[in-house]
């Protein structure tokens, strides 16, 4: 008898100290958030941005082009008798090669000449035979030159006036009369012929619509921003604009600029048409260096639930000093619209699953994505509420959050690397040199998608496109 009474005491204090050291297990099954999302793919947005194509004109080039034009006879009377009967002959011909200076945006032309000039005169009425005489002058010429709004050259020639390296005149019995009349009125004469044909020398030498077309065309070839992440920079031109024209150390320079979308394309290479002609010109003071295109890095889904788990899991978490434990047997992500939902599982003094959620956010100061506004879900807090109220007062929510941060800054880096490096120098097509400096970096957006975290920062910089010939 007293062995069975001994052993109930022992049993008794046994359930006594148990009760001391565990609860009641709590089963917590809220209700799922549904799974839904905003974007289904990786949809960067559009950027406006601005591409620059310098190009200058020498004077050296319009100079060897206008010397080939402009043929060395200029001017020839080749009859004593024509003009009624004036009694005088004249042959103008380039002394050397017409040289051009610029000043005011104007273009100035100096035609050195040399003139053989046969006259006759009468002296009271004694006609006296027919002298010839040989000398030399130069010719002024200005030009407004001009991009019309349909890229062709627009010039307009202007006389401006002889320099005579010596007046011409004729000796005759005793006598100098001057003929530098009878020469000007000559070479007046031929003015607007002379004029038209250093006109149509520019002209046909300042072809700008071609190469602008060859620029356009350029610009729209997709461009391998990253072999690895097959990450494309796509261009999509919409209009032009160029500065007004400026003479600067014998040159006549300005910027036309490309506006255009410019988009990160991933997978295959994209596709686009070529163009055989272009807007019409606007011109600005100035051409923005605007350049900005998308950076993408990617976290999928499944990579995310896996970093997570591999913190979490195995992890006991102790709450109202050890009276309650939960561990983390799965956790699972996914996204009900712009928010991402995080699933855990637990066992312990909680059995089933509870849900977070949070929007994921980029930070530029460490380089990681993080959960923005991140809390329980309304229908797991109101369950907790109600059967387990100490959860709330640990920390497992705040080493969830923790969890949840994911650093991209690796693949910022190496994306801005390999973009900065095919945008410098990069010899895209014969004559034609892609040059582009990427100098910040701002966060844009970060969208959730069924697969993926798609964090995309903006590149900012210049980029120009140099053609050979322009």
């Amino acid at each position: 008898m007293k062995k069975i009474l001994f052993a109930l005491l022992v049993a008794s204090l046994l359930q006594g100290c148990a009760g001391s050291k565990s609860t009641t297990s709590t089963n917590a099954n809220p209700e799922a958030p549904k799974e839904s999302y905003m974007y289904n793919g990786k949809q960067v947005e559009k950027s406006l941005s601005t591409i620059g194509i310098p190009f200058e004109i020498s004077m050296t080039d319009i100079e060897n082009q206008i010397n080939v034009n402009v043929k060395d006879l200029i001017y020839e009377d080749n009859s004593m008798d024509d003009n009624n009967f004036d009694n005088f002959m004249c042959k103008v011909n380039k002394r050397s090669n017409i040289t051009v200076t610029t000043k005011d945006n104007n273009f100035l032309f100096n035609v050195p000449l040399k003139v053989w000039v046969r006259a006759g005169y009468k002296v009271m009425g004694i006609s006296i035979p027919p002298q010839e005489l040989a000398f030399d002058f130069n010719l002024k010429f200005g030009t407004n030159f001009s991009i019309a709004p349909n890229w062709t050259a627009s010039v307009k020639s202007f006389p401006m006036g002889y320099e005579w390296i010596k007046k011409p005149t004729l000796r005759l019995a005793g006598y100098e009369i001057p003929i530098t009349a009878l020469v000007e009125r000559a070479l007046n004469s031929q003015q607007a012929t002379l004029l038209k044909s250093l006109d149509d020398a520019v002209k046909k030498n300042v072809e700008i619509k071609k190469y602008v077309v060859q620029a356009w065309n350029t610009a729209m070839q997709p461009y391998l921003l990253s072999e690895k992440y097959r990450t494309w920079l796509k261009v999509t031109p919409i209009g032009l604009q160029m500065t007004p024209l400026e003479t600067v150390n014998n040159k006549v320079k300005a910027t036309i600029g490309i506006q255009a979308y410019t988009e990160t394309i991933t997978g295959a290479k994209p596709s686009y048409l070529p163009v055989n002609s272009v807007p019409d010109l606007k011109l600005v003071n100035d051409i923005p260096d605007i350049f900005k295109v998308g950076i993408i890095a990617e976290i999928p889904l499944s990579e995310a639930a896996k970093l997570t788990a591999d913190t979490l899991i195995g992890q006991n978490f102790s709450f109202k000093d050890g009276k309650y434990n939960v561990s983390v047997t799965e956790i699972d992500i996914y996204g009900e619209q712009e928010q991402m939902v995080i699933k855990a599982g637990l066992k312990g003094s909680i059995n089933g699953n509870i849900y977070y959620k949070g929007i994921p956010t980029y930070n530029p100061a460490n380089q990681t994505i993080y959960l923005e506004n991140f809390d329980y879900d309304l229908k797991t807090k109101n369950v907790l509420i109600s059967t387990a109220n100490w959860f709330f007062q640990g920390k497992f929510a705040k080493n969830m959050k923790d969890a949840l941060t994911f650093k991209i800054g690796g693949q910022i880096d190496a994306m801005k690397k390999q973009m900065q490096a095919n945008l410098s120098n990069n010899k895209v097509a014969k004559g034609i040199t892609l040059n582009g400096n990427i100098n910040e970096l701002t966060p844009d957006k970060v969208y959730l998608t069924p697969n993926s975290i798609i964090a995309v920062i903006n590149a900012n910089g210049k980029l120009d496109i140099k053609v050979d010939g322009l």
